[in-house]
């Protein structure tokens, strides 16, 4: 993942100035899951299809997600110092290249799918349709944005829900269906795949929440107490009950599409970790 990873982000012609493509591989290729890519290309080999196929596309997630991130983490937004055990972009590189860091790693994502050649023309413009979606208005933009600047009485359950959904599960959702369709997925399967994408959206949401309360910066790799003076499901329900509702949304995703498939025991591995012990 990380060599394909690193062959698709361009490097700085000779003599050229090199900020923008160093930030951007610090941004992309630091420590991290590659949660997002894993399940694409799981999806795909689910529905019967080679994981191999919807690696590229794979690798466009991760660029989506390590561009939002930079983005999360500019002082206008959450003032993070650290992302994945390194300073954040812009405090490694400034704000400027933080904010062209995130708009290059967007476009490379949709160059990465457009350049794909294991994947069929019209999956391409299904993916690319949906990964604009997760991004856009309906997706990662307008859950950052409330996330920002809801005021108290719409940090409720319902706009909690609603918010994490845009926010988190809406590119796994994304990435599933995408994933799913390079492998030549049934209209079942793809509802299948998004039922999953949504459960474990809302579960690794809860699992964030409850991260930042109780874990230190030296384990996740980011700043500690990042949801000080928001209201998060860890405020509305507590820690029991949220860490019951983590086991009800990974049962939900079980459900889904099996608890055999590969799927599901990966999502299982990611969340059955030290940081969730009590």
């Amino acid at each position: 993942m990380n060599d394909r990873l690193r062959e698709l982000l361009p490097t700085a012609p000779q003599g050229a100035n090199d900020v923008l493509f160093r930030a951007a591989a610090e941004a992309l290729l630091g420590r991290g899951k590659r949660v997002r890519p894993v399940m694409t290309m799981l999806a795909c080999e689910h529905v019967g299809g080679r994981a191999i196929d919807a690696l590229d596309l794979g690798c466009a997630v991760e660029m989506i997600h390590s561009a939002s991130l930079v983005l999360d983490d500019l002082p206008c937004m959450d003032n993070a110092t650290l992302r994945r055990g390194a300073p954040t972009i812009h405090i490694s590189h400034g704000e400027d290249a933080a904010i062209l860091v995130a708009i290059a790693l967007l476009n490379q994502a949709y160059a990465a799918v457009l350049d794909a050649r294991t994947i069929r023309p019209e999956v391409k413009l299904a993916a690319l349709r949906n990964l604009t979606k997760a991004v856009g208005f309906d997706g990662l933009s307008q859950g950052q944005i409330r996330d920002l600047r809801d005021t108290p009485d719409r940090r409720d359950e319902n706009g909690l829900r609603q918010l994490n959904h845009q926010k988190t599960s809406a590119l796994f959702i994304n990435a599933l269906e995408s994933g799913g369709a390079v492998g030549g997925a049934t209209a079942d399967q793809i509802r299948s795949l998004a039922s999953f994408g949504e459960a474990i959206g809302f579960a690794f949401q809860l699992r964030d929440d409850l991260m930042d309360a109780v874990v230190s910066s030296e384990e996740t790799g980011k700043d500690e107490r990042q949801d000080a003076g928001k209201i998060t499901f860890l405020d509305l329900w507590g820690e029991e009950r949220l860490r019951a509702a983590i086991d009800e949304s990974l049962e939900r995703a079980r459900e889904a599409i099996g608890p055999d498939s590969s799927l599901s025991r990966y999502a299982e591995r990611l969340m059955r970790n030290a940081h969730l012990e009590r």
